[in-house]
């Protein structure tokens, strides 16, 4: 995968500017490029829920301030973006479906509720599990269409600082639009979501499950 200083140099070549070779060094290019290819980084993190910069962490509880409306309250990780699911603490599965119009994992039937607001995930699960999307993400983990869309949106970032091109900057933000749909709907064809919909008990016990995966 490319390295950042790689893309930053592909993005220079689309508004024809000098190539780099260090953030350091004393170029507009370099400093431009430094000033903007990291925080875009992170602000990609918020793009999409990417599969492949999802992580889990057993959060560790914390002072609860709002004890009236969750019954736990805990630190949310330094490295959060996006929140998508809390997960309580189950026991193995004996019996899983193979298909069906079920969410994969089941536990998507049933989201458990949470809150997350300054710097805590407020939830009425003990031992909670978060399932997020992190902020570090790096430019060696981005897959080829997800680099191309960051790519054309740090172009459309640097054509100003740089050339002084504002129909340069127009062009390329529409262009880089197109390339985070695309790169978008991409990783959700890989995965093969569905939206998660309620599973009624009747449903669940065809299946020969109790609610969230038990053995019937």
């Amino acid at each position: 995968m490319a390295q950042l200083i790689d893309i930053c140099n592909r993005a220079l070549a689309q508004i024809a500017a000098g190539q780099i070779a260090d953030f350091a060094e004393g170029s507009i290019e370099a400093r431009e490029a430094n000033r903007f290819a990291k925080p875009l980084l992170a602000e990609l993190a918020e793009w999409a829920p990417w599969p492949w910069a999802r992580a889990r962490i057993a959060l560790a509880e914390i002072a609860n301030d709002r004890p009236a409306e969750w019954l736990h309250a805990y630190a949310a990780p330094t490295n959060l973006s996006q929140p998508l699911a809390v997960r309580a603490v189950e026991d193995d599965a004996a019996t899983l479906p193979a298909g069906g119009a079920f969410p994969f994992p089941l536990q998507d039937a049933a989201p458990l509720a949470f809150l997350y607001e300054a710097g805590r995930i407020y939830t009425n699960v003990a031992n909670a599990t978060l399932v997020y999307v992190r902020s570090n993400v790096t430019a060696p983990e981005l897959p080829p269409l997800v680099a191309r869309a960051f790519e054309l949106e740090l172009a459309a970032r640097l054509a100003l600082p740089v050339k002084k091109d504002a129909s340069a900057a127009q062009a390329l933000a529409r262009a880089a639009e197109l390339a985070r749909m695309r790169a978008i709907a991409e990783e959700a064809n890989k995965r093969g979501d569905r939206p998660a919909r309620y599973v009624s008990e009747a449903e669940m016990a065809r299946a020969g499950l109790s609610f969230l995966g038990d053995p019937a």
